[in-house]
């Protein structure tokens, strides 16, 4: 994690700035900036390439980062 190493840190920081629902409201808003052009998507991402071409590499899904983080919300 960037400038957070610990538990305390951590609770520090969402005491201070809350975040409730933030996981699915994150998602959602990514989801809503491109749902009505989603061809704006194609070509943005450099894992797509070595997925296709390096043996073994699969990139790491962008939603189960957000979902699964052990950051409380």
């Amino acid at each position: 994690m960037y400038g957070c190493s610990t538990s305390a840190d951590i609770s520090a920081a969402t005491a201070a700035h809350p975040r409730p629902d933030f996981k699915r409201q994150i998602l959602a808003a990514f989801t809503n900036g491109f749902k009505d052009r989603p061809d704006t998507t194609f070509g943005t991402v450099n894992a797509d390439v070595l997925e296709h071409f390096v043996p073994g590499f699969r990139r790491t899904d962008f939603v189960e980062v957000i979902k699964s983080n052990a950051w409380p919300q």
